[in-house]
C-alpha cells in the first residue's frame, strides 16, 4: 500500500487528509471516492487491472462496498480469489463489453472506468472498443504515457473521441514523478459543479490535485 492520505468524512463527503494508506499508484481511488457522498456505493469497471490489491484502483472502492468488473489479458484468477468483484481474464481490444456488462448486471451509467494496459496505442483502441458498449461513466481515469512520446497515438485521440462523447477533461496530463501520464475525466451531467471545480488542473503532480479535494 502507498501512504496517501487520510479520509475525513465531513459533511458527508470524502476529504482528503494526511496518511491514509490507498492502493492506487497515483491517488485514482481517493481521487474518485472524493465525488461520491460517503455513503454511496457505487460501479465500477477496471481494464488493466493487473493484480487485485498492490497498485489496483479499484480495491479501496470495494473495501467501501462498491461492486465491478476487472477484466486484464493475464490471468490473475488465483490472486483475485481474495477479491468480492469479478475478475475476466479477456484482451480489451477483442472482448465485447457490451456482454460483459449485461452478464454481469452492471448498469447503464457506470461510476468509475479505469483503462491501463501497456503498448502504443492500444489504450486508445481499448477506449473504443468499451464505448462501443454504449454505457456511459461518470469518471474515467486512462493512461495515455505522453512523456513516452505517444501524444499521437494514445493522449490526442482518447481526448477527442472522449470530448465527442460529451466527458470533460477535469484533470490534463496527471504527473506521478515528474512524467505526464494519464487524464482524468468526468461527466459533468452526473455532478454539481462544486463537487469537482477544485480538482480542475493541468500538468499537476497527483499528490497536488488529491489536496485539492480537502
Amino acid at each position: 500500500m502507498r501512504k496517501l492520505n487520510l479520509l475525513d468524512f465531513k459533511k458527508n463527503k470524502i476529504r482528503i487528509l494526511h496518511f491514509f494508506k490507498g492502493y492506487s499508484q497515483a491517488g485514482q481511488d481517493l481521487f474518485v471516492l472524493s465525488l461520491f457522498d460517503k455513503a454511496y456505493k457505487g460501479t465500477f469497471v477496471d481494464v488493466g487491472c493487473q493484480l487485485p490489491v498492490k497498485i489496483n484502483n479499484t480495491f479501496l472502492l470495494e473495501k467501501n462496498g462498491w461492486t465491478g468488473l476487472s477484466l486484464d489479458i493475464v490471468d490473475y484468477s488465483k490472486e483475485w480469489e481474495v477479491r468480492k468483484s469479478k475478475f475476466v481474464c479477456g484482451d480489451a481490444l477483442t472482448s465485447n463489453f457490451k456482454s460483459l456488462f449485461v452478464e454481469n448486471k452492471l448498469p447503464k451509467v457506470i461510476d468509475y472506468l479505469n483503462i491501463d494496459i501497456e503498448g502504443d496505442g492500444l489504450r486508445y483502441l481499448a477506449l473504443v472498443n468499451v464505448l462501443e458498449s454504449n454505457h456511459e461513466f461518470k469518471v474515467i481515469t486512462i493512461e495515455h504515457d505522453a512523456y513516452r512520446g505517444f501524444e499521437l497515438t494514445e493522449r490526442e485521440p482518447q481526448r477527442r473521441i472522449l470530448k465527442e462523447k460529451g466527458y470533460f477533461l477535469l484533470c490534463s496530463d496527471v504527473v506521478n514523478g515528474n512524467k505526464p501520464f494519464e487524464d482524468w475525466w468526468i461527466s459533468t451531467k452526473y455532478f454539481n459543479e462544486s463537487d469537482y471545480k477544485n480538482y480542475k488542473c493541468s500538468n499537476t503532480h497527483y499528490l497536488d490535485i488529491l489536496k485539492k479535494g480537502i
